[in-house]
């Protein structure tokens, strides 16, 4: 292929378009109970990779599984340029940089019920 070939489409072009399209990121939230599954972890990484930002709940596995878990999503969104916000003490919201830019994720974590 020469220097001018088909120009990539990034990650923030993309999010840009899915802006224009009204696809906002709370609408491709994926919500868990987590369990202590390597295949299911890695399932859920590739869906972060793929845009849909994760709300994953650590609370029936036991100190050392949740923090193993904790850490493997919490390195898939450092990663994949994105955060980690703590929602309470064994829920956790992993999504990359650009899926808060059109402010759907940040609103929906202000309007949770706190208590």
């Amino acid at each position: 292929m020469g220097l001018f070939g088909k120009k990539k489409t990034n990650d923030y072009e993309q999010a840009s378009a899915d802006l224009n399209n009204h696809t906002l990121a709370r609408d491709r939230l994926i919500m868990e109970k987590m369990p202590d599954d390597d295949t299911l972890a890695a399932k859920y990484a590739d869906e972060m990779k793929g845009g849909n930002p994760l709300i994953l709940n650590f609370d029936g596995l036991d100190e050392l599984a949740a923090n193993k878990m904790l850490a493997f999503f919490t390195g898939v969104a450092y990663a994949l340029d994105g955060k980690t916000v703590k929602i309470n003490e064994t829920t956790f919201l992993f999504a990359r940089r650009v899926d808060f830019l059109d402010g759907s994720l940040t609103k929906f974590i202000q309007e949770l019920p706190r208590g």
